[in-house]
Formats: structure tokens, C-alpha cells, sequence
């Protein structure tokens, strides 16, 4: 019985640890920050190619107004 006991805990313990790096990597994942200046082109590529036609002049709106933020280099 002992050495089921020490299998449980040892199945415990890892199982809780498991969840611990998943839930960090799923934070470390979605805590980046990008810099949406660093690549203005790339928004108004991926918003051109989006599917539906409503979502398409919201995402090409959108990608207008954060490049027009951006400093003008």
C-alpha cells in the first residue's frame, strides 16, 4: 500500500506542476506585446485577405488608423 500511496502523490505533484507551465506558457503567449508600427503593410495585407466582406473594411479601417498613428519616419 505504501508504495501506491508514494505513486499518487509522485502522479499529484506532476499533474499540478503540468498545469503550473501550462498556464504560464498560455500567459507568456498572450502577454506579448507587439509593436503594431513595426509592420503597418502586414496589417493591411492580412485585412485585404480576411473572408467575410464586413469584417474585411473594419480590418483595413482599422489597420488605416493605426498606421496613421505610427511616426512618420
Amino acid at each position: 500500500m505504501d508504495k501506491e500511496n508514494s505513486q499518487n502523490t509522485v502522479l499529484k505533484v506532476t499533474s499540478i506542476l503540468v498545469v503550473i507551465l501550462l498556464i504560464a506558457v498560455l500567459a507568456w503567449l498572450t502577454f506579448t506585446e507587439e509593436d503594431p508600427c513595426a509592420n503597418p503593410q502586414a496589417d493591411i495585407s492580412g485585412a485585404v485577405l480576411a473572408q467575410p466582406d464586413g469584417d474585411q473594411d473594419a480590418l483595413v479601417n482599422r489597420a488605416i488608423i493605426l498606421k496613421g498613428k505610427c511616426k512618420k519616419e
